[in-house]
């Protein structure tokens, strides 16, 4: 850069730095008159004049504002050499001038004239995009339009670009680069960007799983832009089909085209099937024993299937009786997750139970039936999913205990003729829609996002004294990271009878671990509708990942919650078992993750309200899965 700083006074006095940083000095006429400068060398001048005008010259395109903002000297203060050299530097860095940048100071009498001179690089008449698809060039031309019209600045044309490139990583696009930067003679600047194109993918680890279970579940193909955001979501679905213990993902230069790039998806694979035997003693079964199998890899083609069997000695009544009625329970289950490799997935399921129920006291309660459900995610909205089943059930009610049946109705003071419709049974073809929405960031303790489903029944009587009747059930649920890994989750979750007569073995119940902790199943009560909410704070044991590193161990969770809820329309039950149809409780317990069941919970909660005639204010309680 060459600085050039001239006294254009008679005679004129000029001193120019080269680019080695020495000065020269040179005299155009006679010598300077110290008396008339009123200073006797260049220091003493620099100390005492004063700069009265500032004029910029060459600028057309950049504000004479901005170079003076950058000068950063005005008239009035004291002309200083090297201050003057420093801003001429900022001037320089600004991005729009050549190195042939001067500064000419004029002297007289009353003080200096400084003028700049400055020469402008050739103005920007436009930007030529090349490579871009995945961006749109209106999304990136406006990182780049305020450059429009101005001389080229090398410094902000960098920083346009590097603002591109951040652009592109925003939108997941983080391979994308700008990887060629030229100008024409016409002002128009050329860019060309490599977004970063899939040329392979590659799997590896499956041994018994096969490529397509794999494959399926990928978004991102062949010939596309890689995605980061995208084969995320990809590699949670993988993971998601819990054949995998780790999924991973390698880029790598493309050995066929230098310029794309290798995706290899590395997975772990895990054991998937299992057989369970068990036994022990419970309330509503007696001593009994189980027995069960299960493998969500089935030949590894990722179908899932399972099988249960569990039978008891004799069912225990609530008031410590033992029916001689053996209950047992046979479930069978298949799905496929993606049914003719498309987006929809296949469950097909049937059941026979026949134990004592949760819904009618001191009565047994046989089903029989099964179940198709065909399901989709939703295209156009992310994380939304649709449903439809359509079921066959046989429900046959019969008399558990007559005799402690007609003292409670006796002592209640009601007609022993309601028991019947207690008992109403019948078969049924039931057809029921469904939507959920599930943005949680993890299956197994999630902390951030959001899950809700909204589903309606409509159960056709074909026989029986039961009529046709269809009910709804919504949940909403909202969980807030704090911290690393706990959370706040708070929801709501309601119910209602939607048309017809809502038989008594299908009504809604509130109490036990899946609603109102802290209550045995159904003791707040069962009515043909119901509303309740939830909050709770969940988080790891503390310190505890200090002294055991095993993931199981550390993905254990401490809660604390508070439950209310309501039932509407009560049953006759309520009535019989004084049930107070509402209740608070607060409670804290603990959530444990288990291969292929997902989470165990033990809580115990403490009722705030009423618990009704008998029953005691604070109970252990022991589920599987999500509350919701």
């Amino acid at each position: 850069m060459l600085l050039l700083f001239c006294f254009n006074s008679s005679p004129a006095l000029c001193k120019i730095q080269d680019e080695d940083g020495e000065e020269k000095q040179f005299t155009e006429a006679e010598d300077i008159d110290p008396e008339k400068l009123n200073t006797k060398n260049d220091r003493t001048y620099d100390d005492a004049i004063t700069i009265k005008e500032i004029n910029i010259k060459g600028n057309s395109l950049v504000s004479k504002d901005k170079i003076l903002n950058e000068l950063k000297i005005a008239p009035g203060s004291k002309f200083n050499r090297e201050l003057i050299k420093d801003r001429l530097k900022n001037i320089y860095e600004m991005g729009y001038f050549t190195e042939r940048i001067k500064a000419i100071p004029e002297a007289d009498s009353s003080g200096i004239i400084l003028n700049i001179e400055i020469e402008e690089n050739a103005p920007v008449t436009g930007f030529n995009l090349k490579g871009n698809e995945a961006v749109s060039s209106d999304e990136i031309l406006a990182l780049l339009e305020d450059q429009l019209s101005l001389p080229q600045n090398i410094a902000k044309l960098n920083s346009s670009i590097q603002a591109v490139e951040n652009l592109y990583a925003q939108k997941g696009y983080i391979l994308a680069r700008v990887k060629k930067v030229q100008d024409d003679p016409d002002g128009i600047i050329n860019i060309d960007i490599n977004e970063g194109i899939i040329d392979e993918i590659e799997l590896s680890g499956n041994t018994k799983t096969k490529d397509f279970v794999i494959k399926r579940n990928l978004t991102i193909k062949p010939g596309e832009v890689y995605n980061e955001d995208k084969l995320k979501q990809d590699l949670t679905r993988i993971f998601g089909t819990q054949a995998f213990s780790d999924v991973r993902r390698v880029i790598s230069p493309s050995v066929n085209d230098p310029a794309k790039y290798k995706l290899a998806i590395e997975v772990d694979e895990k054991r998937t099937g299992s057989i369970s035997l068990g036994g022990g003693i419970d309330t509503e079964s007696g001593l009994f024993g189980q027995a069960g199998y299960f493998d969500n890899n089935f030949l590894g083609r990722g179908q899932e299937i399972g099988a249960n069997f569990m039978m008891g000695s004799g069912t225990v009544l609530s008031n410590n009786g033992v029916l001689d009625d053996s209950p047992v329970q046979v479930e069978l289950k298949f799905i496929e997750p993606r049914l003719m490799q498309s987006m929809n997935s296949l469950q097909v399921s049937a059941f026979m139970n026949n134990m004592a129920s949760y819904q009618v006291p001191l009565s047994m309660e046989k089903r029989i039936g099964g179940m198709v459900e065909l399901a989709r995610p939703i295209k156009d909205i992310p994380n939304l999913a649709g449903s439809i089943n359509l079921g066959v059930e046989d429900v046959r009610m019969k008399e558990g205990d007559a005799t402690e049946i007609a003292r409670l109705f006796a002592e209640k003071n009601i007609n022993i003729d309601e028991r019947a419709k207690q008992l109403q049974g019948g078969t049924f073809i039931s057809l029921g829609p469904s939507l959920v929405y599930d943005s949680r960031n993890k299956l197994l303790n999630p902390t951030d996002g959001w899950y809700a489903s909204a589903r309606f029944k409509e159960s056709f009587a074909v026989s029986g004294a039961s009529e046709t009747f269809g009910k709804g059930n919504f949940i909403i649920r909202k969980f807030f990271p704090v911290g690393k890994e706990s959370t706040i989750t708070v929801g709501a979750k309601l119910g209602s009878k939607m048309l017809g007569t809502l038989p008594e073995f299908d009504a809604f119940r509130l109490g036990g671990p899946y609603t109102i902790r802290g209550f045995r199943e159904g003791d707040v009560g069962s009515g043909e509708g119901f509303m309740m909410a939830s909050a709770e704070f969940r988080t790891p044991i503390p310190f505890i990942n200090k002294y055991l590193d095993y993931k199981i161990i550390k993905d254990i969770r401490l809660a604390f919650f508070l439950d209310a809820g309501k039932v509407y329309n009560e049953m006759l039950t309520n009535s019989l078992y004084n049930y107070p149809g509402h209740a608070m409780s607060i409670g804290t317990g603990m959530l444990i993750p288990l291969p292929y069941l997902g989470s165990i919970r033990f809580d115990y909660g403490y009722a705030l309200t009423s618990v009704g005639t008998g029953n005691k204010k604070g109970r252990f309680t022991f589920g599987i899965g999500e509350r919701y």
